[in-house]
């Protein structure tokens, strides 16, 4: 299986078990909302690694990554609409793409200091 493939089993299982159960769950808004950021915040780290070790076109694997939940989400949202829910799918994007951006930049920096 090639690195595309193997991120998009992990955005799968993140978009499945983390995702999904944070809009599906019953709980309070604030119980909602923590659970929301710790699933965003794992999605930055994990995009961050991934182009750390794979610094070519990292904004591509912080968008595979992040692909699964998005289509997730917005196939749950046709039976449940949710303006939220578009927030929610753009920070997924937006966040899975920048921490796979600064991951680069770090390994970038970290090769023209050697």
């Amino acid at each position: 299986m090639n690195h595309a493939g193997i991120l998009l089993v992990i955005g799968a299982i993140l978009g499945f078990f983390g995702v999904l159960v944070s809009v599906f769950a019953d709980g309070s808004l604030s119980e909602r909302m923590v659970t929301i950021c710790i699933i965003l915040l794992i999605y930055g780290v994990l995009s961050a690694v991934w182009a750390f070790f794979q610094p070519k076109y990292s904004w591509f694997w912080g968008l595979i990554l992040a692909l699964p939940g998005v289509l997730i989400l917005g196939v749950f949202m046709l039976r449940e609409f949710n303006p939220y829910y578009l927030i929610y799918m753009i920070l997924i994007i937006s966040l899975s793409c920048l921490g796979a951006y600064g991951g680069s930049r770090i390994k970038s920096r970290q090769k023209a200091n050697l």
